[in-house]
């Protein structure tokens, strides 16, 4: 018994030691000074485009428009034309390569002090809780459209066309060879001309039966006004396909690109991306396409902020950085049109400024940063 109880002593007592190193190192751990690294945003230009796609088709039959239904086709080549019809531009903050910071902690550190952003932007300091920033995605325009115009498609007649046609046949008499004549269907494929004529007699035909429906030329009528307009919208469908045989066709297709741009302190535009006549909205390094310019006039908001002395008492890397964004006048350009013209906040065309840290410390104060600029949202005192 006595052997079981010193036992237990000497293991209380080994534990009682472990326990007191456990609590040294852990306030030791405390007292040695924490760094953090952040960094301050650079504004990226988020440029969405929607152009369209003048697709031009010349008819089949163009070259009998006049003669067949008396009218003059204005399409008379194939040809596909871009056209920018909007742009909208948008700011996104990404880490800056050139202002990474280090803070290291002075007296009472607070593991929570400091709260970043998932890419490790700034975004505050004694925060209660860190706050999402939203993805714009912005999905592409595809539409799927009839472009091709084959007669194959409306014709109501066959593509043969029989002829007949005599032939003779050699017949073997007692005497001698004659020639005996015989009438015989032949299958002759329709020519161009052949198959214009017979579209344009269709064609005719649709606005006989339209006009003979509207003016209720017809023994028997569609029993209702619904009845009407679907009858009506279906020959006018026709009527225009038809046409399309011979004035050509026209179809419009939307298409989207999105396109970023980073500027650099000092910048003054550059080509943003190019439109090419056979592929549309291409890259800047397609050097064929037509380029489509940004320039940036750069409003100088931060140039009169004056620099603040430091305590020359106060460690380097306990300072906050932060920055004052500056503001620029963007363009957007192809050739002298101007495509695009708004004032925009440009985190680099500003100024980083600092503050010491210590205010969080023994003042307690809560400050909160805009993610897209790094500026200063708010300071608040902590209750």
């Amino acid at each position: 018994m006595f052997r079981l109880v010193v036992r237990m002593m000497l293991v209380a007592a080994f534990c009682m030691q472990f326990i007191t190193v456990e609590a040294q190192k852990r306030k030791a751990d405390l007292d040695v000074p924490s760094t953090v690294v952040y960094a301050l945003p650079q504004t990226v230009l988020n440029v969405d485009v929607l152009v369209e796609k003048m697709i031009q088709k010349v008819g089949p039959f163009a070259s009998f428009s006049e003669k067949y239904i008396g009218i003059t086709p204005k399409i008379t080549s194939d040809a596909i034309k871009w056209n920018v019809k909007s742009i909208a531009v948008s700011e996104k903050g990404e880490v800056d390569p050139h202002n990474f910071y280090k803070l290291t902690s002075v007296e009472n550190y607070q593991p929570n002090l400091i709260q970043l952003t998932p890419e490790g932007l700034i975004h505050g300091f004694n925060m209660t809780q860190s706050e999402t920033e939203e993805n714009i995605v912005l999905n592409s325009v595809n539409e799927n459209v009839e472009v091709e115009i084959e007669y194959g498609k409306f014709s109501i007649d066959p593509n043969l066309l029989l002829k007949k046609d005599t032939i003779y046949r050699v017949v073997e008499t007692d005497t001698a060879f004659i020639k005996v004549p015989e009438l015989k269907e032949v299958a002759f494929a329709k020519s161009i001309e052949d198959k214009a004529k017979e579209a344009a007699h269709q064609l005719f035909k649709l606005r006989k039966r339209r006009f003979k429906i509207l003016t209720a030329n017809f023994e028997v009528l569609p029993p209702d006004g619904k009845a009407y307009e679907v009858i009506v919208r279906g020959l006018d469908k026709l009527e225009k396909e038809y046409l399309s045989l011979f004035l050509g066709k026209e179809v419009s297709v939307m298409e989207r690109g999105q396109f970023n741009y980073k500027p650099t302190s000092n910048d003054k535009g550059g080509v943003l991306f190019r439109i090419s006549p056979s592929k549309g909205l291409v890259d800047v390094s397609d050097l064929k396409a037509v380029p489509v310019r940004v320039e940036f006039k750069n409003l100088d908001v931060a140039s009169e902020l004056p620099i603040l002395p430091q305590d020359p008492n106060i460690v380097a890397n306990t300072f906050i950085h932060y920055r004052i964004p500056g503001q620029a006048e963007v363009v957007i350009l192809k050739g002298k049109d101007i495509l695009y013209k708004e004032k925009h906040i440009i985190a680099q065309f500003g100024k980083v400024m600092t503050m010491p840290s210590q205010v969080l410390l023994h003042e307690g104060y809560r400050i909160e940063f805009y993610p897209k600029t790094g500026a200063i949202k708010s300071i608040s005192k902590q209750k």
